[in-house]
Formats: C-alpha cells, structure tokens, sequence
C-alpha cells in the first residue's frame, strides 16, 4: 500500500446517506459499496455517487449469508482499487458486521498474508465497535488460504484490545 492509497470509510445505512447527499463529502467518494438484505432500502443519496456496487448480501453466519461468489467480487473490487486513490465508502444497515468484514477483507487482499492482525486493527481504528460478519471472514480466509489467520485476527477482536498493540 502507498502513501496514495484508498482511505476506506464504513459506516451505518443512514451515516453513508448524509455524506451521499452532501455534494462537498460525495464528492470525496471515489466509490461506494452499499450491501444491505433484499429489503433494505439504499441509503438517501446512492444515485450521487458516480461508482457504486450494491451487494444483497444477509446479515447471517449461517449459509443464507455471503456465499463464495460474494467474497470473490470482494477480492476483485479490492484489486480493481488497489491503485486508486481517494475514499472507498463502504455500508450495510448498522455499519457494523458485513461491511467491517469487507473492509478487513480488502485490507486483508491488499495487506498479504502475515499482515491479518494489521488489517484487523486498520478496520477497528476506523470502526471502534466493529464486529466483522463471521461467515465472510471464514470465507475469505479459506479463499485467500491464510489457514485461519484472518479469522483469528477477527476473534481475538473478543479477548484481546488491538488498540494496545
């Protein structure tokens, strides 16, 4: 990663909608990913931005959850950005489980292997009170092959203060 690197932002439904209709904070937002169930509805403003994914993924561990498919456009967004530069907005409904698990899994992809308590740390000290979707990290640990080192770093969020250290 570079010091041009992509800033990536998470936030709740209603958070990503005050900045997509803000057109001075829009218009930082290099691209915007809104995952949310079938029946959430977008955020206030998701026609304002001018590259956007939307990803109906279920806020569940179970396999009605993210599928491999999911984690795999995850992987290719995270490459398609690597080099851009700007803020990636990333959102679900809370803010709090399916888009901090992309986040970390982008950073997990741009990171490398080794380096999985490093992304962990960059989702929390953006996102305090995150807790990342547990299938999708298991997803893309296996995927990514870093024999259980994204999901530890993921669980360790639950006995250990990352932000000591």
């Amino acid at each position: 990663m570079s010091e041009n690197e992509i800033k990536i932002e998470v936030l709740s439904r209603f958070e990503a909608g005050q900045i997509l209709c803000s057109p001075e904070h829009c218009a930082e937002i290099t691209y915007l990913v809104s995952i949310g169930d079938a029946n959430d509805p977008l955020p206030e403003g998701y026609e304002n931005a001018e590259r956007s994914l939307r990803w109906l993924i279920a806020d569940v561990v179970t396999e009605e959850g993210a599928t491999e498919e999911d984690i795999r456009r995850i992987f290719d967004l995270a490459q398609q950005l690597r080099s851009d530069s700007g803020t990636l907005l990333i959102h679900c409904e809370a803010g709090v489980s399916r888009s901090t698990a992309t986040a970390l899994i982008i950073y997990a992809c741009w990171l490398g292997k080794g380096r999985e308590d490093e992304a962990m740390r960059r989702v929390l000290a953006q996102r305090p009170f995150a807790i990342p979707n547990r299938r999708m990290v298991a997803l893309a640990d296996r995927l990514l092959v870093l024999d259980g080192r994204l999901l530890q770093a993921r669980d360790r969020l639950f006995s250990t203060n990352y932000a000591d250290g």
